[in-house]
């Protein structure tokens, strides 16, 4: 079964502008999705409850090399609002709250402006939405292909995004077009550790 994954080109920008200063995180509400959110389902569609807080190797390639970074994510959903928090180096780097009508993201003042809250969604969706709910979503000429071991996002004959679940607390996602890769693994349950205000203040 899928299980919760963060945007990894949203990540990817953050961690690779070193953000790791302390400092509030500014409230905004999101414009209307890009051309490039592909997806923006209702939360009810995911049909299931998810409480779930992971640990989230980033990697990507830079000038020829590359590089890795690690955080905390913690994810809420159900059938009102999906709700999502990444932490790191003990402060929380963004959020985003999706009620099906409005998203908002909050997000560190340090966050580049890469960092998009309509694709953080759209991937988020990717990785755990019922796949007939995807397909239906999608724009003209692209596709979805699933399995239980297997997702796969395609644009004609390209494979742009692959999401591999090896076992039950694993996920690996590729994104061939914008070229990172995820490894996310589910942690132990931890009372409160689901917090969404954890690490910071909103």
């Amino acid at each position: 079964m899928p299980r919760a994954l963060l945007s990894a080109l949203a990540l990817a920008a953050v961690l690779a502008a070193g953000c790791a200063s302390p400092g509030a995180v500014a409230q905004r509400t999101a414009p209307a999705a890009a051309a490039t959110a592909l997806l923006r389902l209702p939360p009810a569609a995911l049909q299931r409850e998810l409480k779930l807080q992971q640990h989230i190797t980033v990697e990507f390639t830079v000038q020829g090399r590359t590089e890795r970074r690690e955080l905390l994510a913690l994810l809420e959903a159900d059938a009102a609002r999906t709700r999502l928090a990444a932490i790191g180096g003990g402060q929380v780097l963004a959020r985003l709250d999706w009620d099906g009508t409005t998203l908002q993201v909050s997000r560190a003042p340090w966050a580049p402006a890469e960092l998009q809250p309509e694709r953080i969604l759209s991937d988020l969706q990717l990785a755990l939405w019922p796949a007939a709910a995807i397909r239906a979503a999608l724009p003209e000429g692209w596709s979805f292909d699933a399995t239980p071991a297997l997702r796969q996002l395609r644009q004609g004959g390209e494979a742009v995004a692959e999401i591999r679940f090896p076992d039950a607390a694993t996920t690996l996602f590729v994104q061939h077009r914008d070229g990172y890769r995820l490894t996310i693994r589910n942690l132990p349950a931890v009372a409160g550790a689901a917090d969404m205000n954890a690490g910071g203040a909103a």
